[in-house]
């Protein structure tokens, strides 16, 4: 049976890399819905419909909003250049964005696959917040959400706390982890211990493939930068990580399901995610937290994506 998936995105290289691999492992992905976040909105939504182009798909792009629910926010150029795919400026030169709104679009797929859609939230959460506020029914119709953001150890790259997709909009992730949807949540600080290293970026560039060649393209700034200002020993992958658990949960390694809240106070810990390691508060556990990864499984999933043509 075919599995549907709603993708979220602030579509920068990991978010592209994402959807690429969803569709390479037969996900019928029934949207792409653009939220803000890493870099300017409209540069968000033509990354999208250039990606589709890439790969010769006509899926659905839907914008969302453009910024959270209370507070402002900051994109993060310098962390994935000024077209989130290095300073290169891409352009659809087909396809078009869909007139209607993400939130409309997401409360009408939760209807038409109802028990079936999952949404896979590799962005911040507001365009999930707002469809939930219009209609609380799709927690009942929505299978799964997948969600990366947030800290397992209260290790930020935003905050010294926070990790950038709460942080945007805190009050929506507050509003999601709240509501009762089934989350699995891969946080920030797991998936640094899980970077492509040297060995392994050699290894992709010298696969001659168009899609490796695309790959090691649109991730050099971004490698560079983390290397550089993160401390991370290679290139960081927390949206794919995230997919390829999605698609395939034996990527995990160990989980535990803890009761997760956000703090979305105007204060130095704003954004970051609260987990109840102890059950000190008493309430029902929210949110399986993943904290290791199957990385040879994760990388097996990356070479069948890079192999694709």
């Amino acid at each position: 049976m075919a599995r549907h998936f709603i993708i979220d995105c602030d579509t920068a290289e990991d978010d592209i890399m994402s959807l690429f691999m969803l569709v390479r492992n037969g996900i019928s992905v029934e949207a792409v819905t653009i939220v803000e976040g890493n870099i300017s909105y409209q540069q968000e939504i033509n990354n999208a419909l250039w990606a589709l182009e890439f790969i010769g798909k006509d899926i659905k792009v839907y914008p969302g909003s453009d910024r959270p629910i209370v507070k402002s926010f900051r994109s993060v150029e310098e962390v994935h250049g000024k077209g989130g795919i290095g300073d290169i400026l891409v352009k659809p030169s087909r396809l078009k964005p869909e007139n209607k709104s993400a939130i409309d679009a997401i409360v009408e797929l939760a209807d038409r696959f109802s028990g079936e859609i999952e949404f896979l939230a590799i962005s911040p959460l507001t365009n999930l917040a707002l469809a939930y506020l219009k209609d609380k029914s799709i927690v009942d119709k929505v299978k799964k959400v997948w969600v990366m953001g947030g800290t397992a150890w209260g290790r930020g790259n935003i905050t010294p706390v926070a990790e950038y997709n709460i942080w945007v909009d805190p009050d929506a992730a507050k509003i999601v982890f709240n509501a009762g949807f089934d989350i699995t949540m891969v946080p920030w600080d797991v998936i640094v211990d899980y970077p492509v290293d040297e060995g392994v970026w050699n290894k992709i560039k010298g696969m001659n493939t168009k899609m490796s060649e695309f790959y090691v393209q649109i991730y050099s700034h971004y490698r560079e930068y983390s290397m550089k200002n993160e401390k991370i020993g290679g290139t960081p992958h927390p949206d794919l990580i995230t997919t390829s658990v999605a698609i395939d949960r034996s990527v995990i390694k160990s989980s535990e399901k803890h009761y997760v809240d956000i703090e979305n106070c105007d204060c130095i810990t704003r954004g970051m995610t609260v987990i109840d390691y102890l059950n000190i508060w008493k309430k029902a556990a929210n949110t399986e937290v993943v904290y290791e990864i199957d990385f040879q499984k994760f990388l097996s999933m990356l070479f069948n994506l890079l192999s694709w043509f």
